[in-house]
């Protein structure tokens, strides 16, 4: 780290802000288009935060003990998974009256019509599925694997919605908007994760669970296998200290992939796509001053991600062979099929 960087890092946090103000105002008399870009990511600031309950300012505040006396509860054993169950079903879930009073639109719709959880009558609290014939281990491992994949159900809603305050989005062909959203969703939730992770483990259910990373890795095959790549991508992401204003933008960068399979019209989403690069490009620039190769870095991990997302939908695809039981979110069927 350069002597500048470490000198900047010290600052007061009331004389760094001022020389960031000083800085952006610099920018803009030099640049009057980044005005723009500015306003640009102010917006889906205020659009990320509307519809993303836990933030990362949220989570690492949950991860550094800073969240007052709501402490985590804490999983690291089969016992503590059990209790674990209990914790969760008598807490009320705070997102839940905010996905009742959204209506499924002809963009979720053609992504299997996501109306926040499943509710149906083959699900239990959090999605969970009823098991039988299962022995009590492999059954609680399985209703933990639904109750991953519910609140991942519920996490589509919420990038649906997002992806739909991104200026100029609503406009492209809906087909767009549906293959935009198919490829790039989980893409999103794996960068949503990251802040959630430490190296030890990490946040579930809105935070108020802590399921430690050796315990993951204690469950059979394949489950022990699905997180641990979400880990080692996560850890070292986190090491690059993208705040949730930096978040914002570079979400809406991964949804607007130009080059998804079975695009129709691709010049519009590229537009877009670029508009919102120079805006992360510049807020980079102004949040993070001393780190000049972050922008480049950033784009690497997109690189990262398709791995990632393509070898998880390896391990659902071995789950449903080998696991009789399992069932999956009718949603999540329909982003994962013919995917990669």
């Amino acid at each position: 780290m350069s002597h500048n960087a470490i000198r900047f890092g010290r600052m007061p946090q009331a004389e760094k802000e001022k020389l960031l103000a000083e800085f952006s105002s610099d920018m803009v008399h030099m640049h009057p288009e980044a005005a723009d870009l500015r306003a640009l990511a102010r917006h889906l600031y205020e659009a990320y935060l509307k519809n993303f309950p836990l933030t990362k300012a949220k989570a690492r505040a949950i991860l550094s003990g800073k969240n007052g006396d709501n402490a985590p509860f804490v999983i690291h054993d089969m016992k503590s998974l059990m209790e674990g169950e209990q914790f969760i079903n008598c807490k009320q879930m705070p997102i839940k009256e905010y996905h009742q009073q959204h209506q499924t639109s002809p963009l979720t719709a053609g992504l299997g019509g996501i109306t926040g959880a499943h509710q149906g009558s083959e699900y239990g609290f959090l999605g969970m599925t009823s098991i039988s014939g299962e022995g009590p281990q492999d059954a609680l491992e399985l209703r933990f694997f639904h109750s991953c994949q519910s609140r991942s159900a519920e996490a589509v809603r919420e990038v649906t919605e997002f992806a739909k305050s991104i200026p100029g989005f609503s406009e492209l062909d809906l087909n767009d908007q549906v293959t935009l959203l198919k490829y790039g969703v989980i893409e999103v939730l794996i960068i949503m994760m990251a802040p959630l992770m430490n190296k030890d483990g990490t946040l579930i259910s809105y935070g108020q669970i802590f399921m430690t990373r050796e315990f993951l890795k204690s469950l059979r095959k394949p489950f022990s296998q699905m997180m641990e790549p979400k880990f080692e991508f996560s850890v070292k992401f986190n090491t690059l200290e993208l705040d949730d204003s930096d978040m914002a933008l570079f979400l809406a960068v991964i949804i607007l992939s130009g080059d998804r399979p079975g695009l129709l019209n691709v010049k519009p989403i590229e537009q877009l796509q670029e508009t919102v690069l120079h805006s992360l490009e510049l807020q980079l620039k102004l949040n993070h001053p001393m780190s000049l190769q972050l922008f480049a870095k950033l784009l690497q991990k997109m690189t990262d991600l398709r791995q990632i997302v393509t070898d998880h939908v390896h391990f659902i695809q071995l789950l449903k062979k080998t696991e009789v039981d399992m069932c999956l979110h009718p949603l999540l069927q329909e982003i994962m099929k013919d995917l990669y």
